[in-house]
């Protein structure tokens, strides 16, 4: 009989707590920004900026999955409004790396890489995102076999890409894996709807409750090997 050969991981409000880690990037961001490119600055408040960020998308919908390009070229086209001409590029480019660099300061939720030191001697670990972490910064890296984002395949969760992804490079079937996730479309509902098992993280304040659509859920680090060793018993 089979048995769970891949968990694969969101990363964004699954390994840590999401909103504080932009919030906090996009103050590097923006601060270094007032030193290097004043005019903007004059020109957009952070929250104007972030308006001129949407707005971009709207008129460039392409962007949509490729979070980290739509970034830059919103920055570049923001830094070209306020006078900056052909500098525009070069400023865009400093600044979007001081943005990432920020971005990937992330605050582990508590006994998150215990448990995965964990899981990874028994079972295979790939990280799914449809942001811009960049997972292979970290030292929980060295417990992943893989990392991929949206923005490398093109097609953002709940769409299937990422999933059939995983599943190629644990050579596995959907049922041999089990995705965990917060969101309940991009991850319950996207891993369930290619045949994966799926655990449902309520790790934030105001989560969503449990949803019947996932297998099973938890609200403490610890309490997930306990879920997967229940799910692959029950796949045996």
């Amino acid at each position: 009989m089979s048995r769970i050969k891949l968990l694969s991981f969101d990363l964004d409000d699954t390994l840590w707590h999401t909103a504080p880690t932009i919030a906090k990037a996009e103050q590097v961001f923006y601060l270094h920004l007032q030193t290097a490119a004043p005019a903007l600055t004059a020109m957009f408040s952070p929250k104007a900026l972030r308006e001129h960020r949407l707005q971009y998308l709207s008129a460039n919908p392409g962007l949509e999955h490729h979070i980290s390009q739509w970034r830059l070229d919103s920055l570049n086209q923001a830094l070209i409004e306020s006078g900056y001409g052909e500098q525009s590029q070069e400023l865009a480019a400093a600044a979007f790396d001081v943005f990432y660099q920020a971005r990937q300061n992330v605050q582990l939720f508590e006994h998150c890489a215990k448990i995965l030191a964990e899981l990874s001697q028994d079972f295979l670990l790939i990280s799914l995102t449809n942001g811009n972490a960049d997972l292979s910064r970290l030292p929980i890296s060295q417990y992943f076999h893989s990392h991929y984002r949206a923005e490398q395949v093109g097609a953002a969760k709940p769409a299937a890409p990422l999933f059939l992804e995983a599943l190629r490079q644990a050579d596995c079937l959907p049922h041999e894996s089990i995705h965990i996730g917060d969101n309940i479309n991009d991850d319950i509902a996207g891993a369930k709807a290619v045949g994966m098992h799926a655990i449902q993280a309520r790790l934030i304040e105001h989560a969503p409750e449990p949803h019947p659509l996932a297998d099973l859920h938890f609200d403490d680090w610890r309490d997930l090997p306990r879920l997967i060793q229940k799910l692959n018993s029950s796949t045996r």
